[in-house]
């Protein structure tokens, strides 16, 4: 509504007032300009009623001239009075009286207004007997002026007004509903009515979500420099990038601990190019919540999968993706989190791979999925990792395997352990080198997974150089490594460029962090996937 020229989203308690409110001033406006009217009629009355009482003497004034200027003007000069024993005197209103004799012997002077409607009058409204007729209208003037400034001086007769409008409105348009609202046949599908496509939804590191047609990005050859994905700001970058149906769904998992779940056709779809729409504006969040995850599903009941939960106190928790199918609008408990913590990442497993937890403090563990036991959707979890004092979780990684018993049997034996620290330092290591090597029955050396809730290993050295680690991705040589510091600079480079090295070193310059300033958060652009630039 438009409040006070402004449009205004009001409550029903504000939208009453305003209307109050307006209300109010329409009476007040309406009362002035009555109040106005009835004080310039009262006043040209006042004029004839004078004249009316001086019958012989206005009829000589008006003899006497020779032009209608020389007779209103005599009119206007001429002091009028009406004696006490005035045979119209009992007639007279006293408000008129009083203002008589207040003028003394002068006697009243008429306005030029009265005395032009005194002279415009005809010789027979001059009469006697018209006397009662004048004062009669006088009188229900002064009623009408004594009642309009009442309201005026009251707002308490305003209110009643207002009351008394409202009732006879309702009586004059309140008539029965002549439409019945009825229960349909059949629930419309709003799903159906949307056209199942293709299409690469984008999320950036700063909550701004948007949907393309996947058609929209044509095959390029190797070498190619790819086309704007979004128009992000200079310190904002495209964090997660999924391609995915209209008609799937699509899991929003909060720091907080909840989950929403919206349709992929939920999100706007929009150019290429376009910015896109605060996730704010799709999920209702708290102050200060932010979403952490979002995963594509699109069809619970066929999935097998489970969900990994991982938290900054380093609890772990593994449950079926079905429990999480029915999820209202305002969200739900996805993982159950004790005062103080926090949800800091979620993978999608398929029940046979590691996950591996890395703490701020340059620690990690590797260990079997299974070894965390499937847990209702309102768990905490187990514990994942045994943290130092002041140390905490930064970042879940899970590491797709054909049988979890075989450390050879990784899906992805390409792909590397990237870290990086707040000082811009950081390393890229083989995933086998968070195997533990023990010698086998035959004397020969084995690699092993640690169990859950242990220490774990040192995956790299955090000191005054490095700094706490901030983030540890898996990543492959053709993937990009994004980077963004307090300061609000954003670094870009290849993953292939930062050097190969073993665990528990201090790693290399990855960024040149300014004096003062610090990284805080990383993200991996796939290789293969749109520009994110």
């Amino acid at each position: 509504a438009l409040a006070n020229r402004q449009p205004r989203t009001l409550s029903l308690k504000e939208l009453i007032r305003h209307y109050i409110d307006h209300r109010i001033n329409v009476i007040e406006r309406r009362t002035r300009t009555l109040l106005h009217e009835a004080k310039k009629k009262a006043h040209i009355q006042e004029g004839l009623i004078f004249a009316v009482c001086d019958i012989d003497e206005v009829i000589r004034l008006i003899r006497s001239s020779r032009t209608r200027e020389e007779a209103i003007g005599k009119l206007a000069e001429k002091g009028f009075r009406i004696p006490e024993g005035h045979r119209h005197a009992e007639k007279i209103p006293r408000r008129l009286l009083a203002e008589v004799r207040r003028t003394g012997e002068a006697g009243a002077k008429l306005s030029r207004v009265q005395a032009e409607a005194i002279g415009a009058m005809r010789l027979i409204q001059l009469v006697g007997l018209e006397i009662e007729r004048l004062v009669g209208e006088y009188a229900k003037l002064v009623e009408e002026i004594e009642r309009l400034e009442a309201i005026l001086a009251d707002r308490g007769v305003v209110m009643r007004l207002i009351k008394a409008d409202c009732a006879e409105m309702r009586a004059r348009y309140a008539t029965p509903r002549r439409t019945v609202i009825e229960e349909g046949d059949g629930d419309i599908d709003l799903e159906a009515l949307i056209r199942e496509e293709e299409m690469a939804v984008t999320i950036s590191h700063g909550g701004w979500a948007k949907r393309v047609a996947l058609a929209t990005y044509r095959s390029q050859n190797r070498g190619g420099r790819g086309i704007i994905a979004s128009d992000a700001h200079e310190d904002d970058f495209i964090e997660h990038l999924f391609v995915a149906s209209t008609h799937d769904n699509l899991l929003c998992f909060t720091d907080s601990g909840r989950v929403f779940k919206i349709k992929v056709y939920e999100v706007p779809e929009m150019n290429r190019t376009a910015k896109g729409r605060s996730i704010r504006n799709l999920i209702e969040l708290r102050e200060g919540e932010r979403a952490v995850e979002f995963m594509p599903i699109r069809d619970f009941e066929k999935r097998e999968d489970y969900l990994a939960f991982a938290t900054a106190h380093g609890k772990i928790k593994r449950s079926s993706l079905r429990l999480y199918q029915n999820v209202n609008k305002g969200g739900i408990i996805a993982v159950d989190l004790n005062e103080g913590d926090r949800l800091i990442g979620v993978t999608c497993t398929g029940g046979s791979a590691h996950l591996l937890l890395g703490t701020a403090e340059g620690m990690s563990i590797r260990f079997r999925e299974s070894d965390a036991r499937p847990m209702g959707r309102g768990a905490a979890g187990v514990k994942g990792i045994e943290l130092g004092e002041g140390d905490q979780v930064v970042d879940l990684v899970c590491i797709d395997m054909r049988d979890e018993n075989d450390p050879a049997s990784c899906v992805h034996p390409e792909m590397d352990l990237l870290t990086i620290t707040s000082n811009g330092f950081g390393k890229r290591t083989s995933l086998m080198e968070y195997l533990v090597a023990g010698e086998g029955p035959s004397g020969a050396v084995e690699y092993r997974v640690q169990s859950r809730g242990g220490k774990g290993r040192i995956d790299i050295r955090t000191n005054e150089r490095n700094g706490r680690v901030v983030a540890m991705k898996a990543v492959t040589e053709a993937d990009d490594l994004v980077c963004v510091t307090q300061g609000g600079m954003l670094v870009r480079m290849p993953v292939g460029q930062i050097s190969r090295i073993g665990r528990n070193t201090q790693g290399v310059r990855v960024v040149n962090v300014r004096d003062g300033d610090r990284v805080v958060a990383a993200a991996i652009v796939k290789g293969g996937s749109l520009d994110a630039t």
